[in-house]
């Protein structure tokens, strides 16, 4: 059986007089796809955030790998998570290249293995090398934004990666598209998604 990679136990978390996450404790293997469900106004985002912590629980404890989230070097925990927001939150003076390639150089990796990672996973959803690399986010579509935006969360090769509703905001045909394509990324990298 594999190893969980995430915890949550009796979790809470307000804010001021409102309760927005009441204590609730689950928990993520490594390799697996979970999926947090519920109406707008549940949690969710405030759930994922405090994965990463960007949001710190009121009370409860999260742990990843079997570790205190809070004992971790923020900056540290953050570089091993990827994150898809709804929009793709792309840096609109980066091109398509350094917005893949950030996060990688950030950890150490050097700038030609770097490119070569960015143009092979340009082709793995078919977005020709030679055409996307040099473009800013301001000229590629809004499915082309968050394909590039998936692509910069897998970049890093992180433990655990987190989609806060990443298809809501495409039209039907770009959302069925990166669902297929996260499904596909998933299975050829075991990668562990809690969306």
């Amino acid at each position: 059986m594999a190893e969980p990679i995430l915890e949550f136990d009796h979790v809470s978390k307000r804010f001021d007089n409102q309760m927005s996450v009441d204590d609730i404790s689950f928990q993520v293997n490594e390799g697996e796809f979970f999926v947090l469900v519920g109406a707008s106004g549940s949690g969710k985002t405030t759930t994922l955030r405090m994965i990463n912590r960007l949001i710190d629980p009121s009370s409860g404890l999260i742990k990843l790998r079997g570790k205190n989230s809070m004992d971790y070097n923020l900056r540290e925990l953050r570089m091993s998570i990827g994150y898809v927001l709804q929009g793709s939150a792309l840096f609109p003076n980066m091109t398509v290249q350094q917005n893949i390639t950030l996060i990688p150089e950030m950890r150490g990796q050097s700038s030609k293995t770097a490119l070569s990672l960015a143009e092979e996973l340009l082709q793995e959803v078919d977005m020709d090398p030679k055409q996307y690399l040099s473009k800013y986010p301001k000229e590629l579509s809004g499915g082309e934004q968050q394909r590039i935006g998936i692509l910069r969360a897998f970049a890093a090769n992180p433990q655990l990666i987190l989609m806060d509703e990443p298809f809501s905001a495409l039209d039907p045909i770009a959302r069925r598209q990166l669902r297929s394509l996260v499904k596909q990324i998933h299975e050829n990298t075991n990668s562990t998604i809690v969306l």
